[in-house]
């Protein structure tokens, strides 16, 4: 069961790790300025890694590929659902 738990937190994390991406780029696009829109980038990693490596130190799961799958569909269908809403 706890293989599931990850799974599904590394999916919504997946999920979230785009929505404050898109957040980020569209207030660095209102400051244009390249020092906010490093400092934002930077942020949004640490903010994602940070969670994805607080849940494996508090939880004691062995890091596993499915997790970076997970992590990766998350965001990869996020992607696509707002590529096409975007447009």
């Amino acid at each position: 069961m706890s293989q599931t738990y990850a799974f599904i937190f590394c999916f919504a994390l997946g999920i979230a790790a785009r929505f404050i991406y898109l957040g980020a780029t569209a207030l660095a696009k209102r400051t244009n300025l390249l020092p906010v829109t490093v400092i934002l980038d930077t942020l949004t990693v640490l903010t994602v890694g940070g969670g994805f490596a607080a849940y494996v130190i508090f939880t004691g799961a062995a890091l596993a590929p499915y997790m970076f799958a997970a992590l990766f569909s998350g965001y990869l269908l996020t992607y696509w659902v707002t590529k096409k809403i975007r447009k």
